[in-house]
């Protein structure tokens, strides 16, 4: 059988991303983009979890090299300032058309249909949830983790960073099916195809009942 051969988190990765409850539920932010993403490009389950990421031999300089600078990150101090303005720019009250509602509603629809998950809830929120600020959200979520993986910035200030987008959703959005819906809505009502399977990853991180979605609201 031909492929990429599965990756194993080394321990010393896996001694690292052991955190209290009170950092954990941070990685909630970017988790279906950072488990969508890096599963792709590494072949690594649970991701989603983990602060610090691997990288197998040579992928992590490929990241560095023609990944990050189409954001503007070439160092510390760009990555710093990347993350900051961005979060401060993010807009939570531009909204998508109608047509763009009716295409995240069948979206929803057909990935929770194929993962044996109750699509209601997802469905309800689409119905309901119009603006597109998570897209920004969940996509810096993972930009803080690769950026603190590549030591560009450092564990504090990846923490803080998760800090405040967890603090944004959680005043925007009311639990994280509209979260991924505004997600949705950015990615379809925007026309750029961030990470087709996003959404799936969403899905499969709901219907676990040990990921950290489940185990974290977003509203206390």
């Amino acid at each position: 059988m031909f492929g990429r051969k599965k990756v194993s988190l080394p321990e010393e990765y896996q001694q690292f991303n052991t955190f209290p409850a009170d950092k954990e539920r941070l990685l909630c932010i970017g988790a279906f983009t950072t488990e969508c993403k890096h599963n792709v490009e590494t072949r690594l389950t649970g991701s989603n979890k983990m602060l610090k990421l691997y990288y197998p031999k040579k992928q992590g300089a490929k990241v560095m090299k023609y990944w990050l600078p189409m954001f503007g990150i070439n160092d510390g101090a760009s990555a710093v300032g990347v993350i900051t303005n961005w979060i401060e720019a993010n807009n939570y009250s531009g909204m998508v058309a109608a047509h763009t509602t009716n295409k995240v509603a069948r979206i929803v629809t057909k990935a929770s249909r194929k993962k044996g998950h109750d699509e209601t809830a997802l469905v309800a929120a689409a119905n309901k949830v119009k603006t597109y600020g998570a897209f920004d959200l969940d996509r810096l979520g993972y930009i803080v983790r690769i950026c603190f993986s590549l030591d560009l910035i450092s564990e504090e200030q990846a923490w803080g960073f998760l800090g405040e987008l967890w603090d944004a959703a959680a005043l925007h959005f009311a639990d994280w099916d509209e979260y991924l819906v505004s997600y949705l809505n950015g990615e379809e009502g925007l026309e750029t195809n961030w990470y087709s399977e996003g959404v799936a990853a969403y899905v499969d991180l709901k219907v676990d009942s040990t990921s950290l979605l489940n185990k974290y609201q977003l509203k206390n």
